[in-house]
């Protein structure tokens, strides 16, 4: 997906190209009428001059043998005339320059009185501009009519045409490369705001600041203020539901304690004992799993080497009778975007799982996964729990990961904990993958991902 910069780079790109090209046909187009133009006058000019040397003696035009125009005279030069005599479909060549060298401009239409121009005409391997003018001369024996036909290679102004059209190319070129440099400029100083958002969002999601800045211009602005006041939704609503949540367990827990020590007789008081002590569990697991904050995308960078630490230093004083090896690998610098107390939930239950059915081993690995080129500075957490104990029937492993499992078809010795675990970890997103440790037969080994 392309970056609004890049998007509004090419779209005003494609639409300059578009404004230079018409432009450019335009300015060639005016050129080349311009030229041609200029071609039509010169050889109106020279006809004209033609016609001021002409004169009649008998009956019959007799041009003077030097011309005003020294280019009828010279053999390799690229202007050429004729006079003709005639009627229509009879006509005879009755002089002719000597640039012609007994050649003949092609005969061409003419008008009595008024000039005609015929624009690149092939003749002779070479393409010619013809100039035609239709003369009635007033001579003592009567009127005499003849036609005067004038005609100039059309390379000079070809050369003009391709010489300007270098020109414009280039000036085209250099005035688009100046106006894209422009627009870059322009797109960068218009797209700052955005950059600065962009900037806000990156530290609020990396904890270093609570709130966008709303000094902005007005359309952004109004974006930053409603980001705003999203996030302080956000916030007071997880704070409102940890204080409803911590209400009602207070709430619970003084009716079950009344209920506990009612007297009852000893087979009532055994049942209600059971019932009371599940009905304490499923109000712990529903306290827990509603509590998981989950994935936020705006969360504080949280260390979790000094938590996980003594959570780790507390099993191991707890279960300091089995003597076990524990392998705790947690990568420096290693840190969870997310609730702490999330955290604390999945990283205290699985390895309390690990420590309560390790017999001799118990390993605990921490890192943070390596995503594409492209992706968030939020890179995804990866815990791996492992023990050498009985291990989790292979029948069983599905249904203990399974989405929605009631608390009564749980895997004995996995308990509430799994679940909480499950709830957390659906929270952010994650997965949980259950196997064996690697090189080993027997045990359990967890591996979550938390993004």
């Amino acid at each position: 997906m392309y970056s609004l910069r890049r998007r509004l780079l090419i779209s005003a790109t494609i639409l300059l190209l578009v404004f230079l090209g018409i432009m450019g046909l335009g300015l060639n187009s005016a050129f080349k009428r311009s030229v041609l133009s200029s071609a039509e006058d010169a050889l109106r000019n020279q006809i004209l001059l033609l016609i001021s040397s002409v004169e009649v003696i008998d009956g019959a035009v007799v041009m003077p043998p030097i011309l005003p125009e020294p280019r009828l005279q010279q053999p390799d030069s690229d202007l050429f005339a004729q006079i003709l005599v005639g009627e229509e479909g009879d006509k005879a060549v009755v002089w002719r320059s000597k640039s012609l060298f007994e050649r003949s401009i092609p005969f061409k239409d003419s008008l009595l009185g008024n000039f005609k121009f015929y624009p690149s005409n092939a003749w002779e391997g070479s393409s010619i501009n013809t100039m035609t003018l239709s003369v009635e001369w007033e001579a003592v024996t009567g009127t005499v009519p003849f036609e005067v036909q004038v005609a100039e290679s059309d390379t000079v102004y070809k050369r003009r045409l391709v010489r300007y059209q270098r020109q414009v190319g280039v000036w085209l070129i250099f005035f688009g490369g100046a106006l894209i440099v422009l627009l870059l400029g322009i797109l960068r100083w218009a797209l700052q705001p955005l950059e600065r958002v962009r900037t806000e969002v990156g530290e609020i999601e990396e904890g270093r600041r609570e709130r966008f800045n709303e000094n902005y211009p007005l359309e952004v602005s109004r974006l930053t203020q409603n980001l705003n006041q999203l996030l302080n939704f956000e916030e007071e609503r997880i704070i409102r539901q940890r204080e409803v949540l911590g209400n009602l367990a207070h709430s619970l827990k003084t009716p079950i304690a009344v209920l506990k020590g009612l007297g009852y007789s000893r087979q009532v008081k055994a049942e209600s004992d059971e019932q009371l002590e599940a009905m304490q569990t499923i109000i712990d697991y529903q306290l827990q799993s509603a509590s998981a904050v989950g994935r936020r995308r705006f969360s504080k960078a949280i260390d979790i080497r000094e938590p996980s630490g003594q959570i780790v230093r507390s099993l191991e004083k707890l279960h300091s009778t089995k003597e076990l090896t524990v392998n705790v690998d947690i990568e420096e610098g290693v840190v969870f975007f997310g609730d702490k107390g999330d955290w604390m939930e999945v990283f205290g239950n699985l390895c309390d799982n690990a420590f309560k059915w390790a017999q001799t081993h118990v390993s605990i690995r921490v890192e943070q996964v390596e995503l594409g080129e492209h992706a968030s500075h939020k890179k995804p957490i990866r815990l791996v729990v492992s023990d050498d104990g009985p291990g989790i029937d292979e029948s069983q492993r599905d249904l203990i990961l399974q989405r929605g499992v009631r608390l009564d078809s749980q895997t004995p010795g996995h308990g509430l904990g799994m679940h909480i675990v499950k709830g957390v970890v659906d929270a952010y997103d994650g997965q949980i993958m259950l196997g064996v440790p690697m090189h080993s037969k027997t045990g359990t080994r967890f591996e979550i991902i938390l993004n």
